[in-house]
């Protein structure tokens, strides 16, 4: 299974902000500018959690689904498991790998509007050899393991991605191969995504509102927040005559720290100020 590809390789998520209804609305920006796919914004989404609920087989009942509260770390794009041999999962594990990692987003308002990801495949325990590695990033995610790391008794597991499912809130959604899922990249604003859109919220509304008025077709807008930002570009909610419109505007560089998106955004600005 794979996803659906859009004109720059990635799948366009050109969507409205979460839970609005705007079927009967023209889009007021171009649909063709680079976006993530969803295998980035569902790699991003994994890579920044850490928490999830493993599914495994039941041996006791046999085969009915179990689900349990996890802590996961990303370990050469897999997910991995610091857990104890004598945990309900351990065991169904042992008798099959069969399993999957559901990630879901906390936040506000209606839970499923929120982004989650379901990661299906063999989870099996690491050899000796991995485990080094495995211990050196699981603990960089998760510190307080340390106490109990070494334990004789826990044992790390590699849940093997061949799929996932992706839902980044309503009308938001696809498969993804493994392939997609290995070859994506965590986005690298992604820590820095919140400072940056407080930062332009609180002190750049001006500068937001000019770039939609001269960047986009939302020529009426009164107010602007910044809603999302990533290597690509970065998405507004622009304040018109019709109500809030989401806008997306294109970095000509893709941004890979703070700084650079800064930059980008500034020649952004700079670029709607010299239009009349």
């Amino acid at each position: 299974m794979s996803e659906e590809k859009g004109a720059d390789g990635g799948i366009p998520r050109h969507l409205p902000p979460k839970g609005s209804d705007t079927r009967s609305q023209e889009l007021l920006y171009d649909p063709n500018i680079p976006t993530p796919s969803h295998s980035e914004h569902a790699r991003t989404m994994v890579s920044k959690i850490g928490t999830g609920t493993l599914c495994t087989l039941s041996s006791e009942p046999e085969g009915y689904p179990y689900g349990s509260f996890v802590t996961y770390a990303i370990h050469d794009g897999n997910p991995i498991f610091l857990i104890s041999g004598l945990a309900e999962h351990t065991k169904n594990l042992l008798d099959s790998p069969q399993s999957s990692l559901l990630v879901a987003e906390a936040g506000e308002g209606n839970p499923l509007a929120l982004g989650r990801t379901t990661l299906i495949g063999d989870c099996e325990r690491m050899s000796d050899e991995e485990r080094e590695s495995a211990k050196q990033v699981f603990l960089a995610s998760h510190p307080d393991a340390t106490f109990y790391v070494d334990f004789k008794d826990f044992y790390f597991y590699k849940l093997i991605v061949q799929s996932a499912r992706y839902i980044g809130g309503f009308g938001r959604m696809s498969w993804i191969g493994g392939d997609d899922w290995m070859a994506a990249e965590p986005d690298p604003l992604a820590n820095a995504a919140a400072d940056i859109i407080e930062h332009m919220n609180d002190d750049h509304r001006d500068a937001m509102i000019e770039c939609c008025k001269k960047l986009s077709k939302a020529t009426d807008t009164s107010d602007a927040t910044m809603t999302g930002i990533d290597r690509y570009g970065f998405e507004m909610s622009a304040m018109t005559e019709q109500g809030p419109r989401p806008i997306r505007l294109a970095f000509k560089n893709q941004a890979h720290t703070s700084e650079d998106a800064r930059m980008e955004i500034i020649a952004l600005v700079k670029k709607a100020r010299s239009q009349k």
